[in-house]
C-alpha cells in the first residue's frame, strides 16, 4: 500500500512539472508536442538500438501505431494548449479527470 501512495505521489509530481514547464516554455503546443515526441522517439529508437531488439513489424501494424500515435499526440497538444490559455491547475484537473471519465465509457 506505501508503494501504491509512493508511486502515485511520484505521478503527480512528474505531471505537475510536465504543467509548469509547459507554461513557462514560450513555443506553441504543437511545435512543443512536435519536439517532446522527437525526442521521445530517438531516444526509444537509440535504446532497442543498443539492446539490439529492434524487429521488423508489417505495414498494418504500423499503420495501428502511427494512429496511436496521432490520438497520443492530439491529447498533448490540447494539454500544452489549456495551459497555454488557461493556467496549470486548470489544465491538471482536466488531465486527471480523463480516467474518471473513460471509466464511465
Amino acid at each position: 500500500m506505501k508503494k501504491a501512495f509512493f508511486q502515485l505521489h511520484i505521478a503527480v509530481l512528474l505531471a505537475g512539472f510536465t504543467a509548469i514547464f509547459g507554461k513557462l516554455i514560450d513555443l506553441n503546443e504543437g511545435i512543443l508536442v512536435g519536439y517532446r515526441m522527437l525526442i521521445s522517439a530517438v531516444a526509444l529508437g537509440l535504446i532497442l538500438f543498443f539492446r539490439k531488439e529492434l524487429e521488423k513489424i508489417s505495414f498494418s501494424n504500423t499503420m495501428k501505431f502511427f494512429g496511436v500515435g496521432a490520438i497520443v499526440a492530439l491529447h498533448w497538444v490540447f494539454f500544452y494548449g489549456s495551459i497555454k490559455y488557461s493556467n496549470v491547475s486548470v489544465s491538471l484537473t482536466c488531465l486527471s479527470a480523463i480516467g474518471f471519465f473513460t471509466s464511465f465509457m
